[in-house]
């Protein structure tokens, strides 16, 4: 592989990382579901949480196994399967599991929102990176 492909698969390599620590860690804090009700039962939006942060988990260390592995075919690979995966997550929300009934709840104003197009950006670098990464080692 020469070198300039070297330095954007590396750069990608760091994006579709940093993508989905961001998913993985956001989902849980900066763009969470809604708490608890009251009477300490959890709405359907908890559930949509729960099932985004599992699959952050695992594009997560998809990105790391990419970022360690040298063999291009199987970083490639990875890179491929994370398009699905990625695609699936930004589905969760609302299509996968039902959010709040409510529309002006901060699982449809932020939670939804954010995966999307979070979800969106991670599919759209798997793509470049698997179309860039094609040489052999």
């Amino acid at each position: 592989m020469n070198m300039k492909r070297s330095k954007k698969a590396l750069v990608l390599d760091i994006i579709l990382l940093v993508l989905s620590a961001g998913l993985t860690t956001g989902v849980k804090t900066v763009f969470s579901a809604c708490e608890k009700k009251p009477d300490g039962m959890w709405m359907s939006c908890h559930w949509a949480e729960q099932a985004v942060f599992a699959l952050g988990i695992a594009l997560t260390a998809m990105a790391v196994v990419n970022i360690v592995l040298g063999k291009t075919d199987i970083k490639r690979g990875i890179a491929i399967a994370m398009v699905p995966t990625a695609l699936i997550t930004a589905f969760v929300p609302n299509v996968f599991i039902n959010l709040c009934m409510m529309k002006d709840m901060h699982c449809h104003e932020m939670m939804r929102p954010a995966v999307i197009v979070i979800s969106a950006l991670i599919a759209a670098a798997a793509c470049v990176y698997a179309i860039i990464v094609r040489e052999k080692d």
